[in-house]
């Protein structure tokens, strides 16, 4: 007993004096109870009343009746919350413990109140205790709990209650700390920093009674820190959130955002709309027409997702949906489903369009282009969420505090880090879907937006739309407006449970430890298309109990799949006949409807293979029907491995494992899986350097591998694709093949590319045709060769020896012998024997030129042509039959007719000339040479085949008349030599090199296309015979004997420019000046094609780049070469219906409002409204404009260059972009006319045809004339 009573005594006297109190004054009258009880209590050692500087001057002046008591200390303070507050009761406290009144009202405690706190924080070692209260309210007293500290409670208005008891050597060791000060977030910062050093503690007892000051309903209270009269406040918390997380290392690195690839999968529709909905009879139809009535330039559904209501509007929604197929009304199955639920039923169904955008059963939209502008956002901001800004209002639409909701403190930089200090982000969210569904949403009914919102922000931007685009109409029932404290305290509690877990998110990811790999557009597309097809989903599954041997034959350990799967692809006959028989089921309309495309680029899209080899296998085709080629394509490797650099990228030639050789196609597995992969840090440590490009790049011989094997090591891709040329070059080619043997495995090493050739001999081993026991069904495409052999048999895969594998990888591929001639080869490359500018060898090429494709094609051979064996004349009829051509009843991949006799032609009837121009029409031609017939996409192209100085004579008879001058003949006979040996090396080139671009270029933004055409389009001849490249009739119009003089007096002669062929463009008019390449095509500027004054001395020409020089340039009329109406010399350039054309130098076109508002939107696809202005944005040297920006009423873009321009304003082409506006009959601000005065016909680059003439008919020499438009040029024969 004695012992018991020792031990009180201790105890009082442990928590005797502990507390220096700090209490906010502003009447001291008012806390007299609370003092009384202070004073009593014996752990309190000093009173420290707080007063601020306004109340001090009230005193001094005598205005003030409070007497503050004397046993009280009096402090002067700045603001109660400041961190000048915070040192100046640091300095004032020697004792243990510091208590903090948070507001300036009385508080009653409770009985031993104090002391209960005092015990809580020593025994639980706490930096802050606080405790539950009651609150005195006019209706009476109430409980007012608080809620548990956690991580994630970095709300700055988190609920202490009135009272915080603070350990103060923290309040000491804080103000001992370098920090910021601040003028309202003083408090903020430090309980943030005690969180750092010690638990905050939640005392779940009511121990005092405090008074209500704030009587605002909670949905107003909840605003607080989006009001603009709080700004100020909101920037100094926002500092504080950012600078503790990073202490914490929870912040994001805005910086680091992946950027979301919108092309990643394919939509139904573009946008969706999506409303969960329950029992809301009285608002469902408002929301659902306001998302129906949106004004798009996309396609886009409703989804709403009916939880099960038990009121009518399950009925009104049947109806609606009933009379508008864009509604898509779910029921689900499920019962449990919160909000968050019911988002991911909308999302994760099939209908759900490439961005989910909310709309909550009670609201609206504010206008019908709300939906327009936040897809247009998600482009414009790159942002995989965007938010956009809502007005708070009733069902009248009238405002209600605080009126409208923006989320202005959000900044691009820090908002995903102040997100965790704030409880909301704003609405109307909209999501880009296939990252929505890798995250979904937390099946709650609450927070839930806020938790995908957050999750986005760590990886994702989150773009923000300050605009009003929605309306949140409150009403009795539908809001949070009035909520209960243990209502808020759960919300609260839920969104700091999801702030803890982003913290600890964060964090992780910020240490490296966050598994990310999954995070990106490929793994999404590749789990999206097993969520979708069941079948593939099942063989994926099946991968994993695929059985694997090891064998291991000396140093080199192979690998040996059993995959029954695989004799689709093991025992595919390739021959010709089989493939013509079958449909390509790498062509997309040949796919099951299941199966999933993501575009990689303008020519390749992706695919999940449907019978796998790995964990993750896709296969890439070209988009168009076209033979396994890798000349052609080469570079899209290097393309894949930037998109895509966990993957190892392979191929397969035509007769190297390609079970579709008849169409072009990469495969691709996940990394790491090859035996020649896994150990090449070995292998390459024996290679040889064969071909060194320095500084860029090596082309290295390996040996020690199974079969020797030659690799491209560089970290450059351009110089990767150069030496792939040289490697390709010296590759043996096999009779018949149409490209070296070969497969390639490639893959990144960091920043270095390796790219393997594996070179071959052999498409099968005798092994495969074998039979009995004899027989292995192996048939070795890149991933045998790579030394993981794939069987579909399994008495293959348990008998199969060590040796008999690399037998049968070595019977396929090179020998040494082989191996030894071509590193020969290449050293001899690599020591210069072979001269880099040898253009064609000093003899004449042949030109491929593509006449006409169709579906149909009609010919006739009007002499003795051989075609497959037989001599063939007379009528034909080829036509496009399953990826192949019939003819007579048989179907070819590749028909060739060739002349028997010298002077033997043949006929293509209805050849469509001037494609696009207003001359367009159809006529038969006559042609010399070889008919080649080839498949292209899903017709037949016709090519002609003959030697250049042939085709000359031809181009030039169609180009020019046969009265022109011999001098104009002789510089034409040359540029069109130049161009087309341009034009033939650069094909050569890319068939060796990066693959084919399409046929434009193109720059796309937002607001802007700046898109150029050349002849790129190519792939399977060297040019067209339309206008597009060079006018070719053949011999339909018999070729006059001054043009064949003219042609043979200049027999190999071409422009060059140093080395280089030059790419000697011209046209019909340039209109007083030329203009240069890089205005019309790509940004490359070419010496030789600068601007000149088309005139005698070539005086200098004003800066027409300047727009009033252009605007005084294009309405005046200059003497220049090519101004001329000398209908003779015109007859010399123009045929007879180019001659329909008369206005070419200077001349005019007018359209009605209408007429133009009609032909841009048809030509843009675009709905501009009234056209308002045609505003000049860039104009090139000639006074051209290479970018014009189009103002309407309902929006503006930008276009270019040149020939988009010009189609774009004209139903055919115009004659050229240099051209100014005159807008006539204005009313409202809207022109009822516009009229264009232009200048010249056609780009106006290189050579002016017409002032070519005239300078012919003036006796200036041809040479003359040629180096009068290609400056610093150089005539050089090299042919003879």
């Amino acid at each position: 007993m004695q012992y018991l009573k020792h031990s009180l005594q201790q105890t009082e006297n442990d928590m005797r004096e502990k507390i220096d109190c700090f209490l906010p004054c502003s009447d001291a009258d008012t806390l007299g109870k609370t003092l009384q009880t202070l004073r009593e209590s014996k752990t309190i050692q000093h009173i420290n009343l707080l007063v601020t500087d306004a109340q001090e001057c009230a005193e001094e002046n005598g205005s003030s009746d409070t007497m503050l008591p004397a046993d009280c200390t009096k402090i002067t303070v700045d603001s109660l919350l400041s961190t000048k507050t915070m040192l100046t009761i640091e300095e004032h406290t020697d004792a243990e413990y510091v208590l903090i009144s948070l507001k300036t009202t009385p508080v009653d405690l409770g009985l031993n109140a104090l002391e209960r706190m005092l015990r809580v924080a020593t025994d639980s070692c706490a930096g802050l205790v606080y405790a539950d209260s009651y609150v005195k309210k006019e209706s009476g007293v109430e409980r007012h709990p608080a809620i548990d500290y956690q991580t994630g409670s970095l709300r700055d208005d988190f609920d202490f209650g009135q009272l915080v008891l603070i350990r103060s050597s923290l309040l000491h060791a804080y103000a001992a700390s370098k920090r910021p000060e601040y003028n309202w977030a003083g408090f903020y910062d430090l309980r943030l920093y005690i969180s750092r050093k010690a638990p905050l503690f939640h005392i779940n007892e009511y121990l005092y009674t405090q008074v209500e000051t704030d009587n605002r309903k909670s949905g107003e209270r909840q605003f607080d820190y989006v009001n603009p009269r709080n700004r100020e406040v909101q920037v100094e918390m926002e500092q504080v959130v950012t600078r503790h997380l990073e202490k914490i290392g929870a912040t994001v690195d805005t910086s680091s955002y992946l950027k979301p690839d919108f092309s990643e999968q394919d939509f139904a529709c573009e946008a969706t709309v999506v409303i969960p909905v329950y029992n809301r009879e009285r608002t469902i139809a408002d929301a659902v027409h306001s998302a129906l009535e949106q004004k798009t330039t996309f396609k886009y559904n409703v989804i709403v997702v009916d939880n099960h209501s038990t009121d009518s509007t399950t009925q009104i929604l049947s109806d609606i949906a009933a009379k508008d197929q864009r509604l898509v009304h779910i029921i689900p199955e499920r019962t449990d489903l919160g909000i968050g639920g019911c988002w991911n039923v909308a999302t994760t169904d099939q209908r759900c369009g490439r961005f989910a955008v909310q709309l909550d059963s009670d609201d609206l939209y504010s206008s019908p282009k709300t939906l327009q502008r936040i897809v247009d956002e998600f482009h414009k901001q790159g942002a995989a969420m965007i938010v956009g800004s809502y007005r708070m209002c009733n069902f009248k639409l009238e405002t209600l505090p605080p009126g409208l909701i923006d989320h202005a403190e959000w900044t691009d930089h820090n908002g995903p880090n102040n997100a965790l200090r704030i409880n909301g982000l704003g609405a109307p969210r909209a999501f880009f879907t296939p990252i929505l569904r890798q995250i979904q949403f937390p099946n709650t009914s609450y927070g839930e937006d806020y938790a995908v919102g957050l999750a986005f922000s760590r990886k994702y931007r989150i773009g923000r739309i300050y605009d009003e685009l929605y309306l949140c109409r409150r009403w009795d029932g539908n809001s949070d407006s009035a909520l209960s404290i243990e209502r808020q305290n759960a919300n609260n509690l839920y969104k700091d449970r999801l702030r803890t877990l982003e913290v600890s998110a964060r964090q992780q990811l910020s240490q490296g430890k966050a598994d990310i790999s999954a995070d990106n557009s490929l793994q999404r597309f590749f789990n999206r298309q097993l969520e979708v097809w069941e079948s593939v989903r099942e063989h994926y599954h099946d991968l994993r109990n695929v059985k694997i041997r090891e064998l291991a034959s000396g140093e080199q350990t192979m690998k040996v799949q059993f995959n029954p799967a695989r004799i689709v692809s093991t025992g595919a006959a390739i021959d010709k006949k089989t493939i013509a028989k079958r449909p390509c089921f790498l062509c997309e309309h040949n796919r099951p409807k299941e199966q999933m495309q993501k575009q990689v680029d303008k020519n390749f899209t992706l695919l999940v293979n449907p019978f796998p080899i790995m964990p993750q296998h896709f296969t890439i085709p070209l988009r168009a029907h076209r033979p396994q080629s890798i000349g052609l394509n080469y570079g899209e490797i290097y393309r894949l491995l930037n998109a895509y650099p966990s993957l190892t990228v392979f191929y397969n030639g035509p007769k190297c494992g390609a079970s579709a050789p008849d169409h072009m196609h990469f495969q691709a597995i996940c990394s790491g899986m090859l035996p020649l992969q896994t150990e090449w840090p070995r292998l390459s440590r024996d290679c040889e350097v064969l071909v060194k490009k320095e500084g860029h790049g090596d082309i290295v011989g390996v040996r020690g591998f199974a079969v020797p094997v030659f690799a491209i090591c560089t970290s450059d891709q351009s110089a990767g694709e150069q030496l792939f040329r040289v490697l390709y070059s010296a590759l043996p080619m096999h009779g018949g093949d149409t490209e070296p043997m070969m497969n390639i495995v490639a893959w990144r090493d960091g920043s270095d590319y390796q790219v393997v050739v594996i070179p071959r001999r052999k498409h099968r081993p005798d092994c495969y045709f074998a039979e009995g026991e004899e027989q292995r069904l192996v048939s070795p495409g890149a991933l045998d060769m790579s030394g993981f052999i794939v069987t579909p048999r399994q008495t293959d895969f348990e008998q199969i020896t060590p040796e008999e594998a690399v037998s049968i990888i070595q019977e396929c591929g090179i020998t040494k012998a082989d191996y030894d001639e071509i590193a020969d080869k290449l050293r001899t490359i690599a020591a210069g024997n072979a001269s880099a500018n040898d253009h064609f060898a000093g003899k004449q090429p042949n030109v491929s030129v593509g006449i006409v494709s169709g579906a149909r094609i009609a010919f006739s051979l009007n002499g003795p042509y051989m075609a497959k064996g037989n001599l063939i004349d007379g009528e034909q009829v080829v036509e496009f039959s399953e990826g192949a051509i019939l003819w007579n009843g048989t179907q070819y991949r590749e028909l060739t007719f060739i002349p028997q006799q010298q002077n033997a032609s043949f006929s293509l009837h209805d050849v469509t000339i001037g494609v696009n121009f207003h001359w367009e029409r159809q006529e038969t031609q006559t042609f010399l040479g070889t008919l080649r017939l080839v498949v292209d996409s899903d017709k037949v192209c016709a090519i002609n085949e003959l030697p250049v100085e042939s085709y000359l004579e031809s181009v030039i008879s169609s180009e020019m008349s046969a009265t022109s001058s011999e001098e104009l003949l002789k510089a034409h006979a040359v540029i069109s030599r130049s161009w087309l040996l341009s034009q033939i090396e650069q094909r050569r080139e890319h068939q060796t090199s990066a693959g084919q671009n399409g046929f434009f270029s193109f720059i796309r933004k937002d607001d802007e296309l700046v898109k150029w055409y050349d002849r790129e389009d190519h792939t399977i001849f060297d040019v067209c015979a339309d206008d597009h490249c060079q006018r070719y009739q053949g011999i339909t119009k018999a070729t006059s004997p001054k043009v064949a003089q003219a042609v043979l007096a200049t027999r190999g002669q071409i422009l060059m420019s140093g080395d280089e062929i030059c790419d000697a463009r011209f046209s019909k008019c340039c209109g007083g000046a030329t203009e240069e390449f890089q205005y019309c095509w790509e940004n490359i500027r070419k010496p030789y094609l600068v601007s000149v004054a088309d005139a005698k001395g070539q005086p200098a020409l004003p800066d027409l780049t300047v727009e009033a020089e252009a605007e005084r340039w294009i309405r005046t009329s200059p003497e220049s070469f090519c101004n001329t109406t000398d209908k003779t010399i015109l007859s010399e350039v123009l045929n007879d219906y180019d001659q329909e054309t008369t206005d070419f130098y200077r001349w005019h076109v007018e359209y009605t409002q209408e007429q133009l508002k009609s032909l841009i939107a048809e030509k843009l696809k675009m709905d501009f409204g009234d056209i308002l202005d045609l505003q000049p944005v860039e104009r090139g040297r000639s006074g051209r404009l290479c970018r014009l920006k189009i103002v309407g009423s309902e929006r503006s873009f930008t276009i270019g260059k040149e020939l988009e321009i010009r189609r774009a304003l004209s139903e055919t082409h115009l004659y050229s972009s240099a051209f100014v506006v005159d807008k006539l009959d204005v009313k409202d601000g809207v022109p009822q006319k516009f009229r264009l005065t232009g200048a010249g016909w056609g780009h106006g680059v290189g050579m002016c045809q017409i002032g070519a003439a005239v300078m012919g008919a003036n006796g200036y020499s041809y040479d003359s004339i040629l180096l009068h438009y290609y400056k610093g040029a150089e005539i050089k024969k090299i042919y003879k």
